[in-house]
């Protein structure tokens, strides 16, 4: 791949970071809160919105590297949320919940997680427990599962060490396991470094870390044998994700068009996938769960009007909404409210 086409693909638009978009990449505004008010210390190296010292021009495609150590339980978690990148983390000290697209964890010292930029996550249940996490956060130039993965140049690896790489983090979604003595070491090394607080005098040697981290993650990976699954990286995949998160943003003025630049795809594909998955064309099916969410809201919020609530489900007036939602279930909007 050339220099031009590596570096847009990396730097291509994700809607995905586009506030209201479904995938929207949260900043860890509560750990940036807490970390000014002195309840957690954060040594980290950053570029974009991301907490900490910037990087500047230092180890592209590097989002966040360091972390932090929280001496004592907290009154502050992070909320829900999905990364511009492929996050992967050690716990080096304490306890931590961490939940991953609906699934809870509990983890101990010595273990570590994977976090990919599609899967909506959290920490704390609802608060940080005393911990020290360290981590290093990749923009591999993904944002959805069947897009192709990007490692940096700097890693300088073969290509078919990086291919390994990316099959066994994208069609395996394992998101803890205990860390190797030599990968919990490395971690504890790139944590050294960062605390230093010396990017330009470091970066070579933080290079190095990283990229032996990411060996010997390999390694402990390929000695587990994980079951791949194909459909996992796929457009299919991106769909369904997509039609899983689509109650969520009713309100947005979704058209097949737009829907279908959401996941990254043609709209004759994203169409395909649609049917395939609800048997259904992708309009009616956002038609179809708009009236399902009014006919629950209409029950549990009598302090809203009709009106707020068909526009609240993306309808363009309330005489449009009560012809759709008395043609799909027989009788109106009021008369739910019997």
């Amino acid at each position: 791949m050339s220099p031009e086409a590596r570096i847009n693909a990396v730097s291509r638009p994700a809607v995905f970071t586009a506030p209201g978009a479904l995938m929207y990449a949260g900043n860890c505004a509560d750990l940036y809160q807490a970390s000014l008010e002195g309840k957690v210390a954060l040594n980290a190296w950053t570029r974009r919105s991301y907490p900490g010292k910037p990087l500047g021009d230092a180890l592209p495609q590097v989002l966040s590297v360091g972390g932090w150590d929280a001496a004592r339980s907290q009154d502050w978690g992070l909320r829900e949320h999905c990364n511009e990148g492929v996050k992967i983390a050690y716990l080096a000290r304490g306890t931590m919940v961490l939940k991953v697209d609906g699934q809870r964890h509990e983890l101990s010292e010595g273990q570590m997680f994977v976090v990919r930029p599609w899967q909506l996550h959290q920490f704390g249940d609802p608060h940080v427990s005393a911990s020290q996490i360290i981590w290093v956060l990749f923009d591999v130039g993904v944002r959805r599962p069947h897009e192709g993965w990007l490692w940096p140049d700097w890693m300088a690896w073969p290509e078919r060490d990086t291919t390994r790489l990316t099959t066994l983090l994208s069609r395996n979604e394992q998101h803890v396991l205990t860390a190797s003595r030599e990968v919990a070491r490395s971690f504890h090394d790139i944590a050294e470094v960062v605390a230093g607080d010396d990017i330009a005098g470091s970066e070579t040697r933080l290079r190095l870390l990283i990229s032996l981290m990411l060996l010997q993650f390999t390694e402990q990976l390929e000695r587990q044998s994980p079951v791949l699954d194909a459909d996992l990286a796929s457009s299919k995949r991106t769909v369904q994700i997509f039609l899983d998160r689509l109650p969520h943003a009713l309100d947005e003025p979704w058209t097949l068009e737009n829907m279908a630049a959401e996941c990254r795809l043609s709209r004759t594909q994203f169409s395909q996938h649609c049917q395939a998955l609800t048997n259904m064309t992708p309009v009616r099916y956002l038609q179809m769960v708009r009236l399902e969410a009014a006919k629950k809201w209409l029950a549990e919020r009598a302090e809203a009007s009709v009106t707020e609530i068909a526009l609240e489900c993306g309808f363009s007036s309330s005489q449009y909404f009560a012809t759709c939602y008395k043609r799909r279930f027989g009788f109106s909007p009021q008369q739910t409210r019997v």
